[in-house]
């Protein structure tokens, strides 16, 4: 199945008409000064450099404008291509119910998990433009700095000692040292993207007092964007038997050593920052976690789990292994519910907040058919809802700065260049227009939805101002399925809904990172007009009018933006980033205002984030006078 074009459209480009008023104007003055003055004509300036937007220079990053100028340099047309009920086909139903709102969906809920070594790299400061951009586009979001290197390779001193000489390390690894100026650096980066920022200690190498000093320091660099400091990764794994590279300690580690170590930890932290929250125990077992909540003298603390749910890399669970079937396969989803309900539980009945600090659609290292792909980002999209549903506050995407050639093949971003010499330029993955997708959805309540299939899920969250987000995913193959004409209805009557939508031609399609870190004059005539997005007016007309270079160190350009993806990749709405803000969003077609039901086309392999407008009561006589 191939998709049809989205978002062409036949109106005279914004960019057409203003640059016909342009040259009318400067005409005209022309004539004034020819009749007003004889002697010799002054020097006409060169025009200032403008991109494809007015008064946005060349090779602007995409921070540095309103994503809606952008919506509005695409031309979305105003009415959602294809979205308009299609007779005949298949059909599903949704269903919202009225009453008591559930579960808090709020800004910073969703976010990045990166190496505690990364913050050493020198690329990760409030200058870099894309990395700007990209927690811009998470709205707010929570980056955690973790991972396997905190307990291996993870070194913070504040008196610039010697990385250490006895560590154990693997063929290849070394260690990292961060130190205060580190923190200082990417404490600039969080303020201008308004990011919380969760710290890592090293606990394999036991040293509270060091741990107490990372607190001191990431407190004064960071103040209140610092939510919490976690003590080690993944304690339940330090021993995987001898002869294991991610084995650290001896067979004598256990829970109760473990127990023992976290109190240290934290006394030696609060000792610094006394409100600071512990962050733990970082794991993906229960006994863990529990183990972790019942140390003393822990608080404030919270619980942080851990999920990879395809991650069994060699051979023994079948059901657990990275492939489409079993990304699709509703018994995924049933496992994945069953572990967060039981984090939630657990941390309910200590009082304490649950946080997923790590998670990705598999943990097995290397390339494989769910890496990279549609099904990895309709995953992650429909995992960011699902388990704020069951109760986690803040959710992080396992993520890497490495290069997009070479690097980890599930982050979330990406960097250019090679392992041997990466670039300053970064972009995200299909997963990562997923979370930014996500993240568009305003504040608001959670509340309960039903559907008539186990292939398709909702989500639906009350925002307090007349308006509700509602998150459908459909689970059909995007190749052999056809659009599904799915019926909502609702407790409220609604004027209007906006759509907009996740989506590629097949499960293994992907999002083309590669061709963002490519020059900006090596494009002939524009973007295809067979792209999934289909090339409009304005848009056509900006991607084509460019005939110099692209900023080497800017990948996520407004130039790029405008650039529709290719008919077989991933997109949003036919596009990368930015999302199209809500309020620009076109309407679903076909809809009666004032209706309680009505119905929307869905492709299959794609999550859908509709905006209702609820219908407005009319005010009562007494009101209206």
């Amino acid at each position: 199945m191939v998709a049809a074009p989205l978002f062409t459209s036949a109106r005279p480009s914004t960019s057409s008409r203003r640059r016909r008023s342009v040259a009318f104007l400067g005409t005209a003055l022309l004539v004034l000064t020819a009749c007003s003055d004889q002697s010799e004509p002054a020097p006409t300036p060169e025009p200032t450099p403008t991109g494809p937007i007015a008064g946005v220079g060349r090779n602007a990053p995409l921070h540095s404008v309103d994503p809606a100028q952008v919506a509005q340099a695409r031309e979305l047309p105003e009415t959602y291509p294809g979205s308009a009920t299609n007779a005949g086909g298949p059909e599903a139903t949704v269903t919202l119910r009225g009453g008591e709102r559930g579960e808090d969906y709020r800004h910073g809920s969703v976010g990045l998990s990166l190496e505690a070594t990364d913050l050493a790299d020198q690329r990760l400061n409030g200058d870099n433009p894309d990395l700007v951009s990209v927690l811009d586009s998470l709205n707010e979001p929570t980056v955690r700095f973790g991972g396997n290197s905190t307990d291996r390779r993870f070194f913070f001193t504040a008196s610039d000692e010697p990385i250490p000489t006895d560590w154990p390390l693997n063929e290849g690894e070394e260690i990292t040292k961060v130190t205060p100026d580190d923190l200082k650096r990417v404490a600039e980066l969080a303020e201008r993207t308004n990011s919380s920022v969760i710290l890592s200690a090293n606990l394999a190498r036991y040293d509270p007092e060091r741990a107490g000093e990372l607190a001191h320091h990431a407190k004064e660099a960071f103040g209140e964007r610092l939510v919490g400091l976690m003590v080690g990764n993944e304690p339940n794994g330090f021993y995987q038997g001898a002869g294991n590279d991610l084995t650290i300690k001896g067979p004598g580690w256990d829970q109760e050593t473990y127990a023992k170590q976290l109190t240290a930890y934290a006394k030696a932290i609060h000792d610094k920052v006394p409100t600071l929250r512990i962050v733990a125990p970082a794991a993906y077992s229960a006994d863990w976690w529990n183990t972790a909540a019942d140390a003393p003298n822990t608080d404030p603390m919270a619980l942080a789990v851990h999920q990879y749910p395809l991650s069994e890399c060699g051979t023994q669970w079948e059901h657990q292994q990275p492939t489409v079937a079993n990304a699709v396969d509703p018994a995924t989803r049933n496992n994945i519910d069953r572990l967060v309900d039981d984090a939630a539980r657990d941390a309910a009945e200590h009082n304490l907040p649950l946080w997923i600090t790590e998670t990705s659609l598999s943990a097995c290292s290397g390339s494989n058919e769910i890496t990279e792909t549609q099904v990895a980002a309709v995953h992650q999209a429909e995992y960011s809802m699902r388990v704020q549903e069951h109760g986690a506050e803040r959710v992080a995407a396992h993520s890497s700065l490495a290069p997009c050639r070479g690097g980890a093949p599930m982050s979330v971003l990406c960097s250019s260049g090679t392992l041997a010499n990466p670039g300053e330029a970064f972009s995200v993955r299909a997963n990562g227009l997923a979370l930014a997708l996500i993240a568009s959805i305003p504040e608001g309540n959670m509340v309960e939805t039903s559907t008539s299939t186990e292939n398709l899920t909702s989500y639906a969250v009350e925002h307090g101002n007349g308006t509700v987000s509602v998150v459908l995913t459909d689970y059909r193959d995007p190749a052999t399925a056809k659009d599904r004409t799915t019926n909502l209805t609702l407790p409220y009557r609604v004027d209007y809904a906006t759509q907009s939508q996740l989506r590629g031609p097949s499960w293994t399609a992907e999002y083309p990172v590669a061709s963002l870190f490519e020059d900006h004059a090596s494009d002939s005539g524009g973007p295809s007009t067979t792209a999934t997005g289909g090339a409009s007016g304005a848009a056509a007309s900006a991607s084509s009018a460019p005939e110099y270079p692209a900023d080497p160190d800017v990948a996520l350009s407004v130039e790029r933006a405008l650039h529709t993806a290719p008919r077989n990749a991933v997109s949003v709405d036919g596009y990368g980033l930015p999302i199209t803000p809500v309020g620009e969003r076109p309407r679903v077609g076909g809809m009666k205002a004032g209706s309680k039901n009505f119905s929307v086309t869905l492709p299959a392999g794609s999550t859908t984030v509709l905006t209702l407008k609820k219908t407005q009561p009319s005010p009562s006589p007494q009101e209206s006078q």
